[in-house]
């Protein structure tokens, strides 16, 4: 008997498993500015918006993670981002995300009050009034402390 080769498939190359940077790179802090409008207040909660400018081309989370900080820069609250995904930023478009902030339980803090935005390690400071404005921390309603929320990011029409 002649012995005969195995026949097994060539191998391929491994295709290369896409990164959370949906079309280029991810952005850094000194890449953003952001805003925010005015402040309302109902039903217990603070709201705004923030509004997002990048200078170049750049990736971040779908949903941006927040804090607050008082007037000596200690943190009040934060939050995680909101939900999974990244979006793709222009520099010829703005963005804008819903904050809701409430349930403020603690003494009231060192005014101005500054958000932030929470990109990696690094923060980008949000222009704009005291969020909320001085004597308007929103009421507490109960046990679990105070909440910081952000909705996604959307292209401002």
């Amino acid at each position: 008997m002649v012995p005969t080769e195995s026949a097994e498939p060539p191998t391929q190359p491994a295709t290369p498993v896409p990164s959370a940077v949906t079309g280029g790179v991810a952005c850094t802090a000194a890449d953003l500015k952001a805003s925010h409008d005015l402040v309302e207040g109902g039903a217990g909660s603070r709201f705004t918006n923030v509004v997002l400018v990048t200078a170049s081309k750049c990736s971040i989370d779908a949903y941006p993670a927040m804090g607050l900080r008082d007037a000596k820069g200690a943190e009040l609250v934060g939050s995680a981002s909101g939900g999974p995904g990244r979006i793709d930023l222009d520099p010829n478009v703005s963005y804008t995300s819903a904050i809701r902030f409430d349930n403020w339980c603690n003494p009231e803090p060192a005014y101005p009050v500054a958000l932030v935005i929470r990109i990696g390690a690094t923060e980008v400071g949000v222009s704009g009034s005291s969020f909320p404005g001085e004597g308007d921390m929103p009421p507490c309603n109960g046990p679990g402390g105070p909440t910081l929320q952000a909705g996604a990011w959307k292209a401002a029409p």
